[in-house]
Parts: structure tokens; sequence; C-alpha cells
């Protein structure tokens, strides 16, 4: 066995052979004896054979037998020392005390492991011995580009400075982590609980007040409320003042955390009356810079990590952090989070960010520039983080308007509602978590079926064209059925509006982005920074400033931000998943909002029984419903005889149309179907400009015949359900998860009381049909050269 020691000696011999002659070699490197005993070898001196020039370094690898290597043979045999050959030098050349060493060591198998940790403690004594006369070369590097490089796998060579001047130590240990809160939590100092609120919803939630110096941060886990009591904060970067409003906030760890960060307190600012305080609370809080309340919030939606196991236990800590000690707020399921790890990360707001929404900000109430017509529209290239963006201007307008309409085209990733529809949605309060933790009832939605419109352009197209029309007469100008309370000074005399687009930059995608562009005519155009020069092309060339006294809309250039750390894991058709499942689950308000403009948003879940054990709404298909229409690639090839098979847990959307908007349609002739609606094939979409999607429904179970109820899940409050006539089929499915019983699904029992073999839609145990079976590769056949 051939040493690291013996290579790394034949290597020195080498440089050392050009630039001394024979004679002074010999002398210089017999010179004086070391300080420590040097092992004799027992090896037999083989001549060595001439230099030559194109003969390489030795290598380290072990040969193979068959090359007939002279240093392979039987275990007891005789050392043979590795002939010095002359090359020019390529390391510095200097007395060494690798030369005294052995070349080659007889390695037992009895020993071996022995033989190695013994070699490498040699090595390491000889380098401490040897440091003071290797040091007159110091600032020369030990290595050159062209030798070999060694193998990964010695461990020694690792073990040995490269570098003759004095190494510095390695520092081993892992980088540390990214802190997310540098507020340092004490309590009865800056951390005070509050007993539970005396009102009845709220009597388990417990309450802890923080207070803050300038420029702390906090970050937090899991579903609470906030409250400003003192000074100014800002969550995910939209600055918050001192009120009683409480924000609703849900930070899982499937997206990005929203930081809270205290700014400095000004003056001017006021604050909540202290008399909602204890006294040493109130106390506390006049000498700090900012003071917020927490509150758990229990509303339901911890439980759709177990409904769609792919989110599971995402409103917790993950396993390798779970049993760390931290900080208890008193505050149940709400974690503190000191430090960032592997699968949570903050929400990142750039610079650039912060510039373009300051822009498009108005600077007063009464200013007359308020009046005028604002549409902000977002476009970039996909995983850019537009829909973040979109959000964040959202709420930033809402610091200075009482409402902002937003207006998605994103089919993929929609914001307020499940994919497949475009919504126009109308805003009183700033929204913090991710998509899934705020569906609503849109102000005015239409349903493509399909999260692309690469099936359906044309009706794509002509749904956004009739909700900017209807933006622009019924929602731009709206005036407002209340009065403004006195301490508010935001604008209500006109609802500006954020329109979000889709990913889709390329082919096809990337004329409807201009066609969009054209029907909105936004006055402020947003372009993220793009990451391929097709995307640049796709959505020409950005100006790096904003144009000045030029006709047309004003542009923003905005960077984009990394991706999430739970990108990798969770897919974008899983975030669709779980928005379908949390609309299906959700439950909205009963009573109407205040206002017939606002878009009413789920405040609670219901996640303890799932969608195939809750009661259904039972109607008469030939009553309540006028028409059936089917959308979507190859829906036009359904006759009706198979109608029924394919509207069979699915979903659909409940559309509401004008009177005698239908009636002009030929209605098809009986032909003995026993599906209980009335079905034309081919039939196209409704009129976007004479319909409305009401929300979405799940098809739980359809009669074989007319006179058997339909079955509908929905959480459709029931007034806006006798205005739906028309259910529209597309393309979307209902999740694998959503067919589950989570109850019962560790267990492998039962389904809603009914045995897994018997329940529709599923297939338990091995697949079949073509693939489905386990290939088998048979390895025994030969090639023709190969016989």
């Amino acid at each position: 066995m051939l040493s690291a020691v013996a290579a790394r000696k034949a290597r020195l011999a080498q440089s050392q052979a050009q630039t001394q002659t024979a004679a002074p070699e010999a002398k210089a490197i017999a010179g004086p004896s070391p300080p420590y005993p040097v092992p004799q070898a027992k090896a037999t001196p083989v001549a060595t054979k001439p230099p030559a020039a194109s003969q390489k370094p030795p290598s380290k690898r072990k040969p193979s037998t068959s090359a007939g290597n002279p240093f392979i043979k039987k275990k007891k045999s005789q050392h043979r020392k590795r002939p010095q050959e002359q090359q020019p030098a390529r390391y510095f050349a200097q007395a060494d005390a690798f030369k005294a060493q052995d070349d080659l060591i007889v390695v037992d198998e009895s020993d071996s492991e022995s033989s190695v940790a013994s070699s490498s403690a040699e090595s390491d004594k000889d380098w401490t011995h040897a440091r003071p006369t290797q040091s007159k070369t110091a600032g020369k590097r030990a290595w050159s580009p062209s030798a070999p490089l060694a193998d990964s796998s010695d461990e020694e060579d690792e073990q040995v400075p490269l570098d003759v001047s004095a190494p510095a130590e390695v520092d081993s240990s892992p980088d540390a982590p990214t802190v997310l809160s540098t507020f340092q939590p004490v309590l009865d100092q800056n951390v005070f609980h509050l007993p539970p609120s005396q009102s009845s919803s709220s009597s388990r939630q417990g309450r802890a007040v923080l207070l803050l110096r300038a420029s702390e941060s906090v970050a937090l886990l899991g579903a609470y409320t906030l409250t400003v009591l003192r000074g100014v904060v800002s969550l995910g970067g939209v600055i918050l003042t001192a009120s009683s409003t409480a924000h609703p906030v849900f930070a899982p760890r499937s997206s990005p955390i929203p930081i809270i960060q205290c700014l400095t307190r000004r003056s001017s600012q006021q604050s909540v009356p202290s008399f909602i305080l204890p006294a040493n609370v109130a106390e506390a809080a006049s000498n700090s810079d900012a003071a917020i309340m927490l509150q758990e919030l229990h509303t339901g939606i911890e439980g759709l990590g177990r409904i769609c196991r792919t989110f599971d236990g995402f409103f917790a800590p993950s396993r390798w952090w779970r049993n760390q000690e931290r900080f208890d707020l008193g505050l149940g399921h709400v974690y503190f989070l000191p430090h960032q790890t592997p699968d949570v990360s903050p929400l990142v707001v750039p610079p650039t960010w912060t510039k373009a929404t300051n822009a498009v900000l108005p600077p007063s109430a009464g200013d007359d520039a308020t009046a005028q017509r604002r549409v902000c529209l977002i476009k970039g290239p996909k995983n850019a983080g537009k829909s973040t963006f979109a959000k964040y201007l959202m709420n930033t307008l809402l610091t200075r308007h009482r409402r902002v309409a937003y207006l998605e085209c994103d089919l993929g990733q929609s914001e307020f509602t499940p994919g497949g529809m475009v919504s126009l949605n109308v805003i009183e309060k700033p929204v913090f978590g991710p998509s899934f933790s705020h569906p609503s009832i849109p102000f005015a939605a239409h349903y493509i079926g399909a999260t692309s419109p690469r099936s359906s352009p044309s009706h794509y197209l002509d749904s956004i064209q009739a909700l900017i029309q209807q933006y622009e007469i019924d929602v731009q100008d709206a005036v407002l059925d209340e009065e403004p309370p006195e301490e508010d000074g935001r604008i209500s005399s006109t609802i500006p509006l954020v329109v979000n687009t889709m990913g889709w930059t390329k082919g096809l995608g990337a004329d409807l982005a201009r066609k969009v562009e054209e029907i909105i005519g936004p006055t402020d155009i947003f372009p993220f920074v793009a990451t391929s020069p097709d995307d640049d092309q796709a959505h020409g060339t950005v100006p790096s400033q904003i144009p000045a006294h030029v006709h047309g809309p004003r542009v923003h250039p905005v960077e984009s931000v990394p991706s999430h750390p739970s990108a990798s894991h969770n897919t974008a058709a899983d975030h669709r998943n779980l928005s379908i499942l949390s609309y299906l689950h959700a439950i909205f308000p009963r009573e109407p909002p205040s206002s017939p403009y606002a878009s009413p948003i789920a405040t609670t879940w219901n996640t303890a029984t799932p969608l195939c054990a809750q009661a259904p709404y039972e109607v008469d298909g030939e009553v309540a419903f006028d028409k059936l229409i089917l959308t979507g690639a190859g829906m036009e090839d359904v006759v009706s005889d198979e109608v029924q098979k394919a509207l069979n847990c699915a979903i659909v959307g409940l559309v509401s149309c004008e009177p005698g908007t239908l009636e002009a349609d030929a209605q098809p002739e009986d032909d003995g179907s026993s599906t209980p609606l009335a079905y034309e094939q081919g039939a196209p979409p409704p009129l976007p400009t004479a319909s409305r999607c009401l929300g979405l429904a799940l098809v739980r179970a359809i009669g074989p015949s007319p006179a058997t109820p339909l079955q509908l899940l929905t959480p459709v409050p029931l007034p806006l359900l006798s205005s739906a006539r028309v259910l529209v089929m597309g393309e979307l499915q209902l999740p694998v998860w959503g067919m589950l019983d989570f109850r019962t699904l560790d267990d492998s029992g039962e389904i809603a009381g009914y045995e897994r073999g018997k329940v529709p839609y599923l297939r338990w145990g091995k697949g079949e049909g073509a693939g489905g079976e386990r290939r088998r590769v048979r390895r025994n056949l030969m090639r023709k050269g190969q016989m």
C-alpha cells in the first residue's frame, strides 16, 4: 500500500532535483539530524530510471492487478523503494521532513486501520517539527494548477496544510442561522401576559403585550391577531399605526413569515387609551417606542393540514426545531421564532418595492389628484413574486384609501378565489397571510374552468373586459353608503384598482398578456425583472427610471424575490389543491356586509368533518337549474348519456344569468336521457356581460333517474344560491385528499362509515391496465458483436 506520505515525498523530491545538484542536495538533506527519531526503512534500494519529459507524476490511485504493478505482491513481500524522477521543478525547493520517512508501509489485514491511524499521527508530528524550517518561504503556494488533483478519499493530505505560512484554524462549525427576531423577550419587563377577554367568543384565547424599541423585529409562527396600542410598526412591509383594529395574521411554514418591526415613533402619533391595559403594563408601555397586543386566533384553519397531508403541521414548528428551547409567549399555538430554520424564511420586501409603491400613494385625502383614475397592473414571468407584490401594493393602498379593488387574472394562483376564475374583489381591510387564508365571495367573477386560458382564450379575454367595464361603471366612483369615521382620514371618493396578471409570457401567453394590458388601460405598470432573455422579449424593454411628461402609463420597475424554501417540497399544484379544499371547508359570515361593494371573507373553517361526511344540499335539478354547460378541452364531445358520469364528483361553477339571456338559446329536444338537467352538447359558456359566477360547488352525487335529487356541497351563503340557475363544469377536479376521511386514514378503516372498497371514485391496492404491473427486465441477452 502506497501511503499518502510517500506520495507527498515523491512530489517534493521532483522539485528538488533540478534546483540543486546531486551532491549538495544530498548534503542538505542529510544535514542536521532531526530532533525526533526517524524510522528505518526495511526496503531494498532500486536503481532509478532516467528522467522522461512526458512522464506524469505518480498517481495516488490504486493500480489494477492486470497492469502488472510491481508493488502488488504477496502480503509479506519485501518493500521496494519508489524511484525518484527528475522533472522540472513545480514546487519550492527546500528540506522536508518527509524525506526521512518510509516510502512503503506493509499493511496486514488484521492491522489495516491501526496502520493508517499511526501514519496519520506520524505525519502530523513531522509537520510540527518541520514548521520552523519551512517558514522561510511564507507567502508562496505549495501546489500547482498543473499538478494532479488529490483523491477525495485521501484524508491524510487534507490534514497537512499546503500553505507554508502560519495556517489559520478552520472553523468547522456550521454557519450561524439568520436572525429573524432581534427582540429579546423578558417576562414582566417587555412581555406581559393578559387575562383572557371577557367576551364569550374569545374566552379561551390567550393575550400578550409586547413592548418594542425602535428597529426591533419579531417573527411569529401561527394564527393570531395584532393590535397596535402605541407607536408605529410595520407588518410584512405595511405600516400600521395605533388603533383599536385587530388585524388577523396567518403565518404558516408553507409561506414566507411576515415580520413585525418597530419604527421610530413620531411625537404626534396618538396611542390607544391605556384603560384597556393593567396599570403596570400601561406604565411600562409609556417608556417604549411601540406596544402591540397579540391574541391567539382559533378559526379551524390549522385543520387543513390534517385534510391535505402535504401540509400537515404547517402552523407548528418542524420536527427538528420543535424540541428546541424557545420563549413561551403564553399564546398556545403561536410560536416565537428567534432564528431562521431550513423550512421557514421571512417575507422579503426589496427597496424597489417600497420605492415603486410610494410613487403611487396619494399625498393626502384632501388633494384634488386623489379623484383621478388609478389602475395598477403587475406583470412579469412566473415565480417572480407578482402575487406577493400585488398583495403588498393592495395593503399599502389601504392605508390611504378606505377600499381597494383587486382584479385577479391569474387562473392558476388566484388570491381570493380558487383557481379557474377571473374575479373582481373589493377589499376593506389589509390581508396578512397566504391565499388559502382569505377566500372570499367576489363582487363579480366569471368561471373559466381551467388553470390556464389555453383552451378558451376568447372567453378569458371577454371575461376580463366585462370585469373592467363593471369596475369603471359600478366600483371606481361608487358613493359609499356610510359616513367615514372621524378619526379615519383615508380617501373615500375613489377606489383604486390592482390587477394581477398570469406568468405565462411565451407564445400565446405573451399575446394574451399584451391584449389584457390593452383592455385594462393601466395608469401605472409594475414590470418584474425577467429571469431569462425570452421573458424580456415578451414584456419589452424595462426602463430603469419612471418616464416623466410622457403620454401613457408610468412604469415602475421592481425586482424579483427568491422563492420560498418550501417551493422544493410543495409545488404550485399542491397550493391549488390547498386553496380548493380551504374554499370548500370555509364558513362565510351569515350577515351581509355593511356595504354592497365589499367582498365577504371567510372567518372560520369547518375542518372537523371531511367533505364525505358533511350534509349536502339536495335540490331538484329540473326545477333549480335551467341549463348545464360543459366547457374546456374535449367537453364538446360529451353526449347526453355520458353527462351523468362526467358530472359525478365534479367541481362546477354556480352562475347567475340575467333574465332573458338563456331563452334565445335553442333548447334541446328530449332524447330520453336520464340526466335531470337541461344539457346541450357543445353549447358555449354564458356571456360574461350578462352573467356572474357566485362561487363553486361540489357535485357529491347525482341520481340515475331525473326524480333523484342532486346533492351539492358549497360554502356560498344560502341567500345567493337562489339566483344560481346555471351549472358550468370545467376541467377542475377535486383533489384526492378531499375524497378521503382523515379521521380513519391512518387506521386504514372505513370512510364515512363505509368500507373502502365500496366507496366510489377511489381505487385501492395495485393498479391495473397498461403499465400497471411490474416490468420484467431481461439481462441475459447479447448483442451480435458480443457472441
